[in-house]
């Protein structure tokens, strides 16, 4: 199968390829348009879902509708923003993460994602940029 068709088929039938919506925005296969197709798809099928299971016609299986709206949001967004609003949603839950392992490695995502992102030229929120140290004076 080339890639081509791997991608249409990837967009006509999301739920087959991806087990979560944000998978979708980073499947770096798919062109922006084609990923907004896709959500569109998982989106249809989300609330085709949610209005069975408010009749009562529910399988078991949980609507995604709110992560295929966040998963939209997060691809509306300006790259900066999508930092932005990575490194929110980390921080939010190293606040209220009961587990202290999973708070440091979420403390350790943090600092990598600061890192880059200041690497990028785009100071992220809450992150505190190195000062360059000054020459040496010559003497």
């Amino acid at each position: 199968m080339s890639e081509e068709t791997s991608n249409d088929a990837k967009v006509q039938n999301p739920s087959t390829y991806f087990n979560e919506p944000h998978e979708v925005v980073v499947e770096s296969s798919l062109s922006k348009a084609q990923k907004v197709e896709a959500l569109d798809m998982l989106e249809q099928d989300a609330r085709q879902l949610a209005e069975a299971s408010s009749e009562g016609m529910s399988g078991g299986e949980r609507d995604k509708l709110r992560e295929v709206l966040v998963a939209e949001h997060a691809l509306s967004l300006p790259v900066a923003d999508a930092y932005e609003t990575v490194l929110q949603d980390l921080r939010s839950r190293q606040e209220r993460h009961p587990a202290i392992d999973t708070r440091a490695l979420l403390g350790q995502a943090i600092a990598a994602l600061d890192g880059l992102v200041t690497s990028f030229g785009q100071p992220s929120p809450g992150a505190t940029v190195p000062t360059p140290k000054s020459p040496p004076a010559a003497g």
